[in-house]
C-alpha cells in the first residue's frame, strides 16, 4: 500500500467514524463504504470509497487487522490467510491437517487466535510458535485488554466466556438458556454484543464484562447477526434481514429503537474497517538464500550463504539504542516508528545490540535481526541452526531499484553502527524505504556447520525477525526458502539448489 492510498483511506474513516456518531440520516449509499463482507458464494469483500474490490474467493470467516490495512480470513479448506484491503499481498500463516473455523487478530497484530475442532490457540503472525489457550469456538479478542472472548457449549452456539490471553482466568459470564453467539468487543474492552437466540427468536444483547449484567437491545422479527461497535461505543450495527429493511442496521448501545441503514445486497456477514492507525512502519520481506557454497574450516564443513533482506513498508526501521555505562556489554534497543503527520512512537525492549569483533567490521550488531535454519524436508524438522552474530542495519549495503514508493532521495542511516567504537554509550542505525540489508555468505556467521550432517533433501530456511519483536507492517513474509540436495562424493559436502522459494519456507 503506497502512502497515497493510505491518506486516502484515513480521510474514508473519518468519513465513516462521522457516520457512525450521527445515527441512521445518512443514506446508504454512504453507509456500504468503510466495510469488509461475504455473500452466499463465500466470496469476501472490501467496500471503500465507491469501489467494491473481491480481495478474497473464499472466506469462512474474516476479521480485520487492529491497524485498519488488512483482513484475515479462513479459506475454503480451513487454512488461515492474510491479505491487504486492495487484494494484494496474500499470505498464508497456518497448514495443519485440521481444518481452522475462525480467526481474530491481537491488538498489536503479532499474534491471531484460531479456532480449530472447537478449541483455541494462539499463533504467532507469522505462523509459528502456536499454542493451546482453551476449549471453544467464536473467539474475539479484545482492543484494549488481554482477554480473549469465546461460546463455549454445544454445536452452533453456547454461553460466553472469557479469558486471558495467556490461558489464566477463565470466567463464564452468561448462564441463560438461550443460545448465546458472535461476540464483539466495545472499543473500551469493557463489554461484548452478542446475539442470543431463544426458541428460535433471535436477538441483540450487551454484557458488561466485569459486572455480568445484561442488556437486551432489540426485540423484533429481524434475526441480528454480525454485530460491530461504532468508533466510539455508542451504537451498535449489525447485520439483519434483508426483507425488514437492511441488511445493515444501528441500534444505541445504551438501548433504543434500531434503524435500517441499507448496505451491500446480498451481504452474509460483514465487518466494518476500525480507524486506520497513523503509524508507517517498515516491512522486510526475506529474500531466499543465494550464492550456496560449501567452505573447510579448522576440520568443519560450512555451508556458506548471502542473506538479504528488503525494506518494502510504509516507513524506515529506525532503531536506538543505549547502556548506561561499559560496564554493562549490551545496549537496550528501542524502535521509533514514523506517523503520517510527522512524529514517531517508541516501542522499547524490542532487542539487544552487541559490539562484533569481526574484523575489519568491528561494530554494534542488533541481534536476533536474522537467523537461519537447515530443516530436512520430509518432515520440516530442524537438523542445523545457525550461529548468527547479529546485523548492522545501514542504508549502504544495497538499494532496491525502481520506484519503490516512500523511499528517500539519498541513503539515511549511513552511521556504520558505531564502528571501531566499543567504548559507546549510544548507536542509532536503521533501514530506509527501498533499502536492503545483506551480508555475504561466511560474512559475520553466513553459514550454517554441516560437518555432521547426511547426504539427503533439505530446506534452507532464512528468516528476518524471528521473535517478531520489530513491529512491521506485515509478518508473513519474514521468511524464505531453497530446496537443496546435500551429498559427498568424495567425502566432502558437495551442494544442489532443486528449488527457490522466495514467499514461505516451505520449499
Amino acid at each position: 500500500m503506497t502512502r497515497g492510498i493510505a491518506a486516502q483511506l484515513r480521510l474514508a474513516v473519518v468519513a465513516a467514524t462521522v457516520l457512525f456518531l450521527t445515527g441512521a440520516s445518512a443514506p446508504a449509499a454512504t453507509i456500504s463504504q468503510f466495510m469488509a463482507f461475504t455473500r452466499a458464494d463465500g466470496a469476501l469483500f472490501v467496500r471503500q470509497a465507491v469501489r467494491t474490490t473481491r480481495v478474497a474467493p473464499r472466506a469462512e470467516e474474516f476479521s480485520w487487522s487492529p491497524d485498519g490495512r488488512r483482513l484475515a480470513y479462513v479459506n475454503g479448506v480451513g487454512d488461515v490467510f492474510v491479505v491487504d484491503a486492495d487484494g494484494t499481498h496474500r499470505g498464508r500463516i497456518t497448514r495443519t491437517q485440521a481444518s481452522e473455523q475462525a480467526v481474530d487478530w491481537s491488538p498489536g497484530g503479532r499474534q491471531f487466535v484460531v479456532e480449530r475442532g472447537s478449541r483455541l490457540y494462539v499463533v504467532a503472525a507469522d505462523g509459528r510458535d502456536e499454542r493451546l489457550l482453551t476449549a471453544g469456538t467464536e473467539p474475539a479478542w479484545s482492543p484494549r485488554r488481554g482477554k480473549i472472548a469465546f461460546v463455549r457449549g454445544p454445536a452452533g452456539g453456547g454461553d460466553l466466556y472469557v479469558i486471558d490471553s495467556t490461558s489464566r482466568g477463565l470466567r463464564r459470564l452468561t448462564t441463560s438458556d438461550a443460545i448465546e453467539s458472535e461476540p464483539s468487543w466495545s472499543p473500551n474492552g469493557k463489554q461484548l454484543a452478542f446475539v442470543a437466540d431463544t426458541l428460535g427468536q433471535t436477538d441483540l444483547f450487551i454484557v458488561d464484562v466485569q459486572t455480568k449484567q445484561v442488556l437486551q437491545l432489540t426485540q423484533d422479527a429481524v434475526v441480528e447477526s454480525s454485530p460491530v461497535w461504532s468508533a466510539d461505543g455508542g451504537s451498535i450495527l449489525y447485520l439483519g434481514d434483508r426483507a425488514a429493511g437492511g441488511p445493515v442496521w444501528s441500534v444505541p448501545a445504551s438501548g433504543g429503537v434500531a434503524t435500517p441503514l441499507g448496505g451491500p445486497p446480498a451481504a452474509t456477514s460483514v465487518r466494518f474497517r476500525p480507524s486506520l492507525s497513523a503509524e508507517l512502519p517498515p516491512d522486510f520481506d526475506q529474500r531466499a538464500p543465494s550464492d550456496l557454497t560449501i567452505q573447510s574450516s579448522r576440520g568443519r564443513y560450512l555451508l556458506g550463504f548471502t542473506s538479504a533482506s528488503d525494506n518494502v513498508g510504509l516507513g524506515p526501521l529506525s532503531i536506538t539504542a543505549s547502556r548506561p555505562s561499559t560496564a554493562v556489554p549490551t545496549m537496550r534497543a528501542a524502535q521509533q516508528v514514523r506517523t503520517s503527520y510527522g512524529g514517531s512512537r517508541t516501542y522499547p525492549r524490542i532487542g539487544v545490540l552487541r559490539f562484533v569483533i569481526a574484523p575489519p567490521h568491528m561494530h554494534w550488531h542488533l541481534m536476533d535481526f536474522q537467523r537461519y535454519e537447515l530443516r530436512r524436508a520430509a518432515d520440516h524438522a530442524v537438523i542445523v541452526r545457525d550461529r548468527k552474530s547479529g546485523f548492522c542495519l545501514a542504508d549502504h549495503w544495497g538499494e532496491l531499484q525502481g520506484y519503490v514508493p516512500g523511499k528517500p532521495g539519498h541513503p539515511v542511516f549511513t552511521s556504520n553502527c558505531g564502528q571501531l567504537e566499543p567504548l559507546s554509550l549510544a548507536v542509532s542505525e536503521g533501514t530506509s524505504v527501498g533499502y536492503t540489508d545483506r551480508y555475504p555468505a561466511f560474512f559475520h556467521g553466513q553459514d550454517v556447520d554441516v560437518t555432521n550432517v547426511q547426504p539427503g533433501i533439505y530446506v534452507l530456511v532464512h528468516r528476518t525477525n524471528p521473535r517478531l519483536r520489530l513491529r512491521e507492517l506485515r509478518y508473513e513474509n519474514n521468511a524464505s526458502s531453497v530446496l537443496i540436495r546435500l551429498s559427498r562424493p568424495s567425502g566432502r559436502p558437495a551442494v544442489k539448489v532443486l528449488d527457490v522459494c522466495t514467499t514461505s519456507e516451505w520449499c
